[in-house]
């Protein structure tokens, strides 16, 4: 059974899961994804960083940053292939934007990670247009879902 917990961005579990992301953007896209990534937004109020742990062991994480009083942006999702935590880690991370004012999420990824897309979609995300900073990024897809309350 995976345990979520919120933990601090700067956390080494943090830092584990995010070394462990970047390299596998790397491998897939030729960059580590983090252009856009402030860990600093993590530390702000209404935004959160969140680890699943199966028997203490680290598997999957993603955060939220607030964008605006309505709009979460999910970052940093990450779940070790073969874990199966994945749509646990964003119903978590769902279930904590409801209890915490957000109506939609918001997310990008990039069109050469098809598994991600895939990952999204079947989850409820759907594609929507390109929000800032990705605005006129041609291999960047963004995906919204709206938030149903408790």
């Amino acid at each position: 059974m995976t345990v979520f917990r919120e933990m601090p961005i700067s956390s080494a579990d943090a830092v584990r899961m995010m070394e462990e992301l970047n390299g596998v953007l790397f491998r897939m896209l030729g960059h580590n994804g983090t252009m856009h990534v402030h860990l600093e937004d993590f530390e702000q109020p209404r935004s959160v960083f969140l680890i699943g742990y199966e028997e203490n062991e680290p598997v999957c994480c993603a955060g939220i940053r607030q964008v605006d009083a309505d709009t979460g942006e999910v970052k940093r999702v990450y779940a070790r292939r073969g874990s199966g935590t994945g749509a646990a880690m964003m119903a978590q991370l769902e279930r904590w934007a409801v209890r915490n004012g957000y109506s939609r999420l918001i997310l990008e990824c990039r069109s050469g990670n098809p598994h991600a897309i895939g990952f999204y979609r079947r989850n409820g995300y759907a594609v929507c247009p390109n929000f800032p900073p990705y605005v006129g990024v041609e291999d960047a897809v963004c995906m919204e879902k709206m938030m149903n309350a408790e």
